[in-house]
């Protein structure tokens, strides 16, 4: 499932969930459906949902690639777009009851305000219109109905069918206008309502599928230099036990994210691209917890241009990840901060001495891996860790690079982009087949469908992104 949970009225959405194979498997070309490669007309002021063509731009403006097999319901709240939820046809036509329940919950339930008063339902299929096709959609539309009008109070005002390149209103009373198969999608005028300019250039303006595809691409060449003094480190690695060294990586670590954190506010990015390559090491400024920050990255003061320095600092940060337990502790790391992954640290530890199990800081360090913390996580550390991760690619090696990519699919499920964590688990799979954390956090899709992070609006990653240069609100009419 993918949902989206913004701010109010903002179109910037927060994706979610289970169901997530509606991509072709990595290597395979994606279909695409005929109604996004029509040529775009000019915006023109508020949208009418009743107008097929503005509905079918809305949907491409929503989730940037056309949604395939999909049950999408966009929540409206005085005239404008709030949260907006797809999940998979197939099962929700096969569970219409539970289905919608779980929409419901999550687009209205508790955690949701603020909550919409309103719904624009689109039901989006491959094959074409039929009559058996039509009573099995209307029947799930029927208990979406059900559930949202009657629990929730949230009026569904519209309904789109979309199937075989026609599209329709099944509530329309008029045979000539919407009886099977409906309008042919060719025919309409769809508007374009941002050019990819407007639409910024984080991770929601990408095809989620390939959200995997686009990180790794996206990562900066192997410096063969670089790689050398990694693999001479590698060959005569620290030891790899002991809290010292254990609570050594993850302080490198939170240096790291502090960095980029600061680099990305000093330059009013959100996802900034970063260059680990200029930190160094054993850097003094480390030693006395002084940051610098230096142009678009941040980077500590002493000696950037060491390449033995940045090689020493590199095979630290990747140190992290030669070990399960290691890349663990990066999400409480990030998530939480420091503190919390260190009482992490120290509660596997054969230490008598440790802090009580009691801790209440212990509560949120365990439910960070599932979602669900007392309070809202720091999205900008959550970024940060990508950054730098992006920046390990190239030379990310066996286990060093399977964890990288398992870690990447929990940053996009904890974000709620469960087609972008669902690309994630499949590269991880493809070349890790048993990766027992990618399994994981696919089974926790499957289960929990949405976590709690992205069900309450304001834990949500896209609750804060509206004031992050993100796409503009939608007013409808």
């Amino acid at each position: 499932m993918d949902a989206h949970t913004d701010s109010p009225h903002q179109r910037d959405p927060l994706q979610q969930g289970r169901g997530r194979r509606i991509e072709p498997a990595p290597g395979k070309p994606a279909s695409t459906d005929p109604v996004f490669l029509e040529p775009a007309m000019p915006s023109r002021g508020p949208l009418e949902i009743q107008d097929p063509g503005d509905c079918l731009a809305l949907l491409r403006h929503t989730f940037s690639s056309p949604p395939r097999d999909s049950l999408v319901v966009v929540g409206l709240l005085d005239g404008a777009t709030g949260g907006h939820m797809r999940i998979d046809l197939a099962p929700a036509l096969r569970e219409p009851v539970s289905s919608a329940r779980l929409i419901a919950d999550c687009l209205a339930g508790e955690g949701s305000a603020p909550a919409p008063e309103a719904a624009l339902v689109v039901l989006i299929g491959e094959v074409d219109p039929s009559p058996e096709q039509d009573r099995t959609w209307r029947a799930c539309l029927d208990a979406l109905r059900l559930m949202l009008e009657s629990e929730y109070c949230v009026r569904i005002v519209q309904v789109w069918f979309l199937a075989g390149g026609h599209i329709r209103d099944p509530r329309c009373p008029d045979p000539q206008c919407c009886s099977l198969p409906g309008r042919r999608v060719a025919d309409l005028r769809i508007p374009l309502l941002a050019s990819p300019a407007d639409a910024g250039s984080g991770p929601e303006a990408w095809p989620l599928g390939k959200t995997a595809h686009r990180f790794l691409d996206g990562a900066p060449r192997a410096d063969p230099a670089m790689a050398a003094l990694l693999r001479e480190l590698r060959a005569d690695r620290e030891g790899s036990s002991g809290s010292f060294h254990g609570r050594r990586l993850l302080e490198s670590w939170d240096l790291a994210l502090r960095c980029q954190v600061a680099a990305a506010q000093n330059t009013g990015l959100r996802e900034a691209p970063g260059d680990l390559s200029e930190v160094p090491g054993q850097a003094q400024g480390e030693a006395q917890g002084q940051v610098q920050v230096q142009g678009p990255a941040g980077a500590v003061s002493a000696a950037p241009e060491d390449p033995r320095a940045r090689a020493a600092w590199f095979n630290r940060l990747l140190g992290q990840l030669r070990t399960s337990f290691g890349r663990d502790l990066l999400i409480p790391l990030a998530a939480l901060g420091l503190d919390h992954a260190l009482l992490g640290l120290e509660q596997a530890q054969p230490d008598p001495e440790r802090g009580s199990a009691e801790d209440p800081r212990l509560r949120d360090y365990a439910g960070s891996f599932l979602g669900e913390t007392s309070s809202r996580p720091d999205w900008d550390r959550v970024d940060a860790l990508e950054t730098v991760l992006r920046e390990l690619v190239p030379y990310a090696r066996e286990e060093e690079r399977e964890n990288l990519l398992a870690l990447m699919a929990w940053v996009e499920w904890a974000r709620g982009r469960g087609t972008a964590s669902g690309s994630f688990i499949d590269r991880c799979l493809e070349e890790f087949p048993h990766n027992e954390f990618s399994r994981l956090i696919e089974e926790l899709m499957r289960l929990k469908g949405v976590s709690r992070w992205a069900r309450v609006k304001q834990h949500s990653w896209s609750w804060g992104r509206g004031s992050r240069g993100s796409r503009p609100e939608q007013r409808l009419e």
